[in-house]
């Protein structure tokens, strides 16, 4: 999920911290964060679901 949105950021253009928090709905920090850590944490696939469907690349049937 998290390669699917990272694909879907590039492929829109999407680069910088600042645009990819705007794309997510949430801080910069915080979305650079769910993409890149190698450690899963509480409610991160929550997030990582929620993201995917902002974008549209996640449905709920996937």
């Amino acid at each position: 999920m998290r390669m699917a949105i990272g694909r879907e950021l590039d492929e829109r253009g999407i680069t910088k911290p600042a645009e990819i928090g705007a794309a997510l709905g949430m801080p910069p920090v915080d979305a650079t964060k769910l993409l890149t850590r190698r450690q899963w944490q509480e409610g991160g696939v929550a997030l990582l679901e929620a993201a995917a469907a902002r974008l549209g690349v996640w449905g709920s049937d996937q």
